[in-house]
């Protein structure tokens, strides 16, 4: 018979399951442990336990209640009163009361060090209380603390909490690979608890992925978050996610996060939490006025909430709600009323980034308001350099892409000022800033990583087995883990700056007998640059207005794919005859305007914008018969143009199921020595990793599918599965040149109009120079037949862009393909 537990060892154990989310277990064991005929300091312990698990599912005022009377009681040793202490000071925290939290809190730390457990718990919870005073520096001096505590204790869950808040503050600090590699970390040890402690896990990383602009991500991981909290009653965490859930919501549908955060509001408000009720306040009143709805009282409630957060000491909220206001004002012509809120914000250096970009946003606006273009260049280009420059910093292409979210309205008002000024140098200045706003970074990468190679081998089998909720289940969990790996780890390099100046723009065109075109969008619609080498001004810019483009590009795609199938002669005439029609008028809206320009042009540089990324620019009639390249920036064309190493050896790999990939890649490798050339047919993903990492050009054929959720997770279908954009940083040595001759993978995702991300951005970004493939299906007919002349054109020497050009007019086939990158 096991032994009677004793009421120490009930309470010990019941403090485990708490700690570890699992407050019915916990509940269970203290009550149990008040029949066990507990001590005075056991019983005094198990009454200020239970009062925190009543205030999680009731009112915190209950608990304090219950712990002073514990206090007043009296009879217990000093060590245990500053045990109960730090306890009233959680509930402190959990109430919003700042100041009796760090009272509370203090007293407990100068009384604990013979109990490091204790004093772990009282240096996390002050480190809570400051973060949320915007004390990042004296947070992260307590969580220090608070892990050297329980490390002396020997208990790892509660220092992997330490641990978690540490990655919390760098959050906060705007070092987000720091931050979501120390979270993942901790959560490695949390999240398996409970699934408590995985809401609280997922709660943090969305924060984090919110701050990098990821906000699909993070709703998904915010919405169960909540309703794990739901659901065990507990209402101030559940409050808590849903005010996470209400600012992620912000940017697609400001009035559901209006909704979402006076319902977290409401919450907090019957359990006595004023001053998290306060933060909620604050984005209720946003989400109004982002969607329209700023009426006088929700702007006088709104400037109300902002004083009542600067008494909560809570300054980075209180500026960020008067930009917000500021803004709106603005909008509604209310130009003093902007310049009031927008002195009563005064962020500092210190503030997190989306709070310093929206206050160059406001001084933008204002600026343009006021009729001072110079003053709102000086603002914008000042708010996307302190992007660009965090931005540095993060090293994964995703995370890249995802954090040019809060710099889109400052590009947008950036280059339509550059445009309105009319001069050459200045609106290449702010094309080449937006671009690498966008995602155009150093191609640096991070290390291989055995951890990614597993899961990626391991998602390749699930692939292809029989999908079951179990094996999609699986998938999902290896798909998150590849992504937080890669978030974490990748390689930090600094963003390019180099301007490009006009000059050597021209000279480098001259020397290829091009021209360069860059397209801009801004509220009004399009613009171009347009560079040649004989332009008197050096450059010329022309509006191209609100065309009705992104309506022609609605159904591009779809008439691709049409095209690319078989047909029955009359809907192919018919098929065909749609398409023509649409792309002439691209050709008309995109380049007709510029006609002088491409005139006597050899070769043509595109830098399109956001979705004219996708355009199938070799199709347009204005560009029939030209080499063309499109560039991610002109710097990164400059950067890549003048040759590679020399092609000493070409690989090619086919994937199952392309009717013609075999006689494709055969008549492809023809043109090429038998000692240069290395043909692998029906390829494992082990063989196209081994393949690409020793040759200079690969040429794949195969089915591809884009994954628009996750873009990184497109890839090639090969005989053991899919091989991943992911897979590309797995590789030691990357291609100079790659050809996917599969479908889809040219495409792109945008994330907001500005950026693209996908695997042919993939390959270049991780050190290729040109990438050859489609935004749409190609026909296999068309692929077998022009593929192999395009590789007879690059053994002769030509650069891909060359080549695929020269093989379109030998062979007739128009297709979607392009070169991305360098192009000769």
């Amino acid at each position: 018979m096991a032994a009677r537990l004793t009421a120490g060892q009930l309470y010990s154990r019941a403090v485990a399951a708490g700690n570890a989310g699992r407050h019915a277990a916990s509940r269970r064991d203290l009550l149990a442990a008040l029949t066990r005929s507990p001590d005075p300091d056991t019983a005094a312990l198990v009454a200020g336990t239970l009062a925190y698990l009543d205030s999680e599912t009731g009112s915190p005022d209950a608990g304090i209640a219950a712990i002073e009377a514990t206090l007043a009681a009296g009879g217990i040793r000093e060590e245990t009163r500053a045990v109960l202490t730090s306890q009233r000071g959680l509930l402190e925290l959990r109430r919003g009361r700042d100041d009796d939290a760090l009272r509370d809190l203090g007293f407990a730390i100068e009384r604990l060090d013979a109990q490091p457990l204790s004093l772990g718990r009282a240096h996390l919870n002050r480190g809570l209380v400051r973060l949320g005073r915007s004390d990042v520096d004296g947070a992260e001096r307590d969580f220090a603390l608070a892990a050297e505590a329980f490390a002396r204790a020997g208990d790892p869950v509660e220092e992997a909490k330490a641990h978690s808040n540490e990655g919390y503050a760098a959050m906060l600090r705007g070092d987000l690979g720091r931050a979501i590699g120390t979270m993942d970390a901790a959560a490695r040890v949390l999240g398996a608890l409970s699934p408590v402690m995985r809401a609280v896990c997922d709660g943090d990383r969305a924060e984090a992925l919110l701050a990098a602009g990821m906000t699909t991500d993070a709703v998904a991981l915010l919405e169960d978050a909540a309703r794990i909290y739901g659901a065990r009653g507990l209402r101030q965490a559940q409050a808590e996610a849903e005010l996470l859930l209400a600012r992620a919501l912000l940017v697609e549908a400001p009035a559901a996060a209006a909704t979402v955060a006076a319902r977290a509001a409401r919450r907090l408000r019957g359990r006595g939490n004023a001053s998290w009720a306060v933060r909620a306040d604050a984005l209720v009143a946003t989400g109004r006025v982002r969607a329209g709805r700023g009426t006088a009282a929700v702007r006088e409630a709104g400037a109300q909430t902002a004083r009542e957060l600067d008494a909560l000491h809570r300054r980075d909220d209180a500026a960020l709600l008067r930009l917000e206001l500021a803004l709106a004002a603005l909008a509604a012509g209310r130009e003093e009323e902007a310049g009031r809120l927008r002195a009563a914000a005064h962020p500092d250096a210190a503030a997190p980034i989306a709070v310093q970009v929206r206050a160059d946003e406001v001084d933008a606006v204002l600026a343009h308001a006021h009729g001072d273009r110079d003053a709102m260049l000086v603002a914008a280009a000042h708010g996307i350099e302190t992007l660009t420059t965090w931005q540095a910093s993060l090293g994964s292409l995703e995370l890249h892409s995802g954090a040019a979210l809060h710099g889109r309205r400052l590009a947008v008002l950036g280059t339509r000022a550059a445009l309105d000024r009319g001069q050459p140098q200045e609106v290449l200045d702010w094309s080449e800033r937006v671009r690498r706003l966008s995602g155009s970074f150093p191609p640096l990468r991070p290390p291989a990583d055995p951890g990614v190679a597993a899961a990626l081998v391991e998602l390749r089998e699930l692939q292809r087995a029989d999908a079951t909720p179990a094996t999609r289940a699986r998938a999902t969990a290896l798909r998150d883990e590849v992504r937080r790996i890669h978030w974490a780890d990748a390689a930090r390099a600094p963003a390019s700056a180099d301007a490009v100046p006009l000059d050597e723009l021209r000279e480098a065109l001259a020397a290829d007998g091009a021209v360069f075109i860059a397209h801009l969008w801004t509220d009004e619609g399009l613009a171009a640059l347009a560079v040649a080498p004989r332009m008197p001004s050096g450059g010329r810019i022309v509006e191209l207005g609100a065309a009705r483009v992104e309506e022609l590009l609605g159904g591009l795609l779809a008439d691709l794919d049409m095209a690319a199938s078989t047909l029955p002669p009359l809907l192919r005439e018919t098929v065909d005859a749609a398409l023509a029609a649409r792309l002439a008028e691209l050709d008309g809206i995109l380049l007709a305007p510029l006609a002088d320009a491409l005139a006597g042009a050899e070769r043509v540089v595109l830098t399109p914008a956001g979705a004219l990324a996708g355009v199938p620019w070799t199709m347009l009639p204005s560009l029939a018969g030209r080499p063309l390249v499109v560039a991610e920036s002109a710097r990164g064309w400059l950067d890549r143009r003048g040759g590679g190493p020399g092609i000493r050896r070409v690989g090619f790999a086919s994937g199952p199921g392309v009717d013609r990939a075999r006689d494709e890649l055969d008549a492809a490798a023809a043109a090429w020595g038998r000692d240069v050339r290395e043909v692998r047919h029906d390829a494992t993903a082990a063989q196209v990793t081994a393949l690409a990492e020793r040759v200079e050009l690969l040429h794949i054929a195969s089915h591809g599918r884009h994954s628009a959720e996750h873009p990184l997770f497109s890839g090639f279908e090969l005989a053991d599965g899919p091989w991943f954009g992911y897979d590309i940083d797995q590789l030691g040595r990357i291609p100079d040149a790659v050809v996917m001759s599969a479908c889809e993978l040219g495409r792109s995702a945008s994330r907001w109009g500005l950026e693209a991300l996908g695997m042919a951005r993939a390959w270049l970004q991780s050190g290729a120079r040109s990438v050859l493939a489609a935004p749409a299906a190609v026909a296999d007919e068309a692929a077998s037949e022009l593929l192999p002349a395009v590789h007879r054109e690059l053994a002769a020497g030509a650069g891909l862009a060359d080549a695929l050009s020269a093989a379109t007019a030998a062979t007739g086939r128009t297709t979607p393909f392009l070169v991305r990158g360098a192009g000769w």
